[in-house]
């Protein structure tokens, strides 16, 4: 969840790991899921696969709660189908967001917006960690760039997710670019 405020963004994010996954992802990460948890940046959800319920209650209590209306829901369509559908029924507008080096202008306003202190993750532990497990590659005919693991075991979904929105955030400019401003 990206919200704008002031000129500055301000960001928010989840992460969701199968319960029964918890112990091996520490090893194998040499991460503290378990204070993750405990801070609350990482949530447990179903034995060994994610239930997406789960992502479909955080979201959806975002809005009730706080009566935070998200303008648009960016997504990676990898694996994110049922989700996607039962936001849409809850009247979410959704839109995919391809990976790739389609995502450079994303990127490019992502990366002025830090060099520009424009942009605000909060203390969140485990989204830095996203951060720093990513890199650029970038296209050998073209300017374009793509978002890629530093290495093969790395997680970077954190990132993408960021970029996502800043490419939601430019397409839909036009159309939300007012609204996106919360100027209140």
């Amino acid at each position: 969840c990206i919200i704008e405020k002031e000129s500055e963004l301000y960001v928010f994010a989840k992460f969701w790991l199968p319960s029964e996954r918890i112990e091996e992802a520490t090893a194998r990460d040499n991460l503290p899921y378990n204070i993750y948890v405990q801070r609350g940046f990482l949530q447990l959800s179903g034995a060994n696969v994610i239930n997406y319920q789960d992502c479909y209650d955080y979201i959806t209590n975002i809005i009730n709660h706080y009566h935070l209306y998200p303008l648009r829901v960016m997504y990676d369509r990898y694996s994110a189908q049922y989700l996607i559908k039962d936001l849409e029924s809850f009247g979410c507008l959704t839109d995919d967001c391809t990976q790739g080096f389609n995502m450079t202008p994303g990127i490019a306003e992502f990366e002025g917006m830090i060099k520009d202190g424009r942009i605000d993750i909060g203390d969140n532990d485990l989204l830095k960690v996203h951060l720093l497990n990513a890199a650029l590659k970038m296209e050998s005919q073209t300017e374009r760039v793509k978002l890629v693991k530093i290495s093969q075991t790395d997680h970077i979904d954190g990132m993408a997710a960021i970029i996502d929105a800043m490419i939601g955030r430019q397409k839909y400019w036009a159309e939300d670019g007012q609204r996106l401003q919360n100027m209140r």
